[in-house]
């Protein structure tokens, strides 16, 4: 790869944090992909204007948040983005500085979990269907396993966000999973509670295998409200 012109750093952020900017803003202009590998460590001391320890610090950091990766003896790649897990590693920050609550959760999950149903009805694949109902199937066999029902609870729900095939919806269910699963351990460790979840679930599903948009909607927005009236 040829190796032309300057990265601008800025003046604004630290200088480790302007060089991670930096660099994410040169793999987005160049359209580098997965697999792709950046310029060497020298061609980028170039490039950027500044010394090896920051421009070291910069790369740790994207690595850390999954942006590139280090293969020895090879040099810096740039690795298949998973933003979903970005916000999963970010959420408990989230959570404390944005000042979210169960209340908070409730209503953004009411509008666009429900929206996400719906869409999911139209796009669901076989395989979408057959990954809920086996996480639903688990739901119903540890009823009386709080940590184990809520793990499979989950997954119907990122499942559900996959069959939409839109991975914006993907993204928001990683983003607030931390603060669900939370949430959930504030239930009353009550199996009759469980059982009632669960054939909400089993409500959503089959509006999801009829590919009825609109029965999906409305099965999620119940679910949320009637959790809402568990707490």
């Amino acid at each position: 790869m040829s190796v032309t012109g300057t990265i601008n750093i800025g003046h604004r952020e630290t200088v480790v944090e302007a060089i991670a900017r930096a660099l994410i803003d040169y793999i987005a202009k160049k359209g580098l992909k997965p697999g792709d590998r950046l310029p060497t460590e020298r061609e980028l001391v170039d490039m950027i204007g500044v010394s090896r320890l920051p421009l070291r610090e910069a790369l740790c950091m994207l690595k850390g948040l999954g942006v590139v990766e280090a293969k020895q003896g090879k040099g810096v790649f740039v690795k298949p983005l998973d933003v979903a897990a970005v916000f999963r590693t970010l959420a408990p920050l989230l959570k404390v500085h944005a000042g979210l609550d169960k209340d908070h959760l409730a209503e953004v999950r009411h509008s666009l979990e429900g929206n996400n149903a719906e869409q999911a009805a139209r796009c669901r694949s076989q395989e979408n269907l057959e990954a809920m109902r086996e996480a639903l199937d688990q739901m119903w066999l540890h009823l009386n396993d709080r940590a184990t029902y809520i793990r499979h609870d989950m997954e119907f729900h990122q499942e559900m966000a996959r069959a939409t095939g839109n991975p914006i919806y993907q993204v928001f269910i990683s983003s607030i999973a931390d603060l669900f699963v939370e949430i959930q351990w504030l239930y009353p460790n009550q199996t009759q509670l469980f059982q009632e979840a669960a054939d909400e679930h089993e409500r959503i599903l089959l509006a999801l295998r009829d590919g009825d948009g609109e029965a999906a909607k409305a099965a999620v927005r119940e679910h949320i409200t009637k959790a809402r009236k568990r707490l």
